[in-house]
């Protein structure tokens, strides 16, 4: 039978020691180089502008705008809540999920029907995310029937 000295116990032990505390390990490198496991960030919604000024209308026309955006973020998201500020307006958007780097658009549709004056409007919707933006359109709207209420006779 051999005898274990006391320097060889000692160097073994450092090893042993040594060799488990290393941040190298084969488990964690592994883990570092599969990116599948790793969490992804939120989706985000980023649009080119929010709010449109169509200039001056009259009354009775329907005008609509799409407000680009993009997802900039690093997961999918959806629009799933949507409200409109009147009954004025109406909005289209897709339904489907939006994928990082996609782009897509909400259409505004803006019915001038007995409007009058300077008008701003919009909507407010909600992604999958958590996310809140709101989408604003104005204009002013000509309307010949409160504009012959208003003159007054001199």
């Amino acid at each position: 039978m051999r005898t274990i000295t006391f320097n060889t116990l000692i160097i073994s032990l450092v090893l042993l020691f040594y060799s488990c505390g290393n941040s190298r390990s084969p488990e964690k490198v592994i883990s570092k180089e599969n990116k599948s496991f790793e969490k992804k960030g939120p989706g985000k919604i980023v649009f080119d502008k929010e709010i449109h000024n169509f200039g001056t209308l009259k009354d009775g026309e329907i005008v609509s705008f799409s407000f680009v955006f993009r997802n900039a973020g690093e997961s999918s998201f959806k629009i799933i809540k949507a409200e409109k500020s009147c009954g004025c307006i109406d909005f289209k958007f897709n339904s489907s999920a939006i994928q990082p780097g996609e782009t897509s658009s909400i259409e505004l549709i803006f019915d001038t029907a007995g409007e009058w004056g300077n008008q701003i409007k919009g909507m407010t919707f909600e992604t999958s995310e958590g996310e809140r933006k709101e989408l604003q359109i104005s204009a002013y709207i000509e309307n010949k029937r409160f504009n012959n209420l208003l003159k007054t006779e001199k």
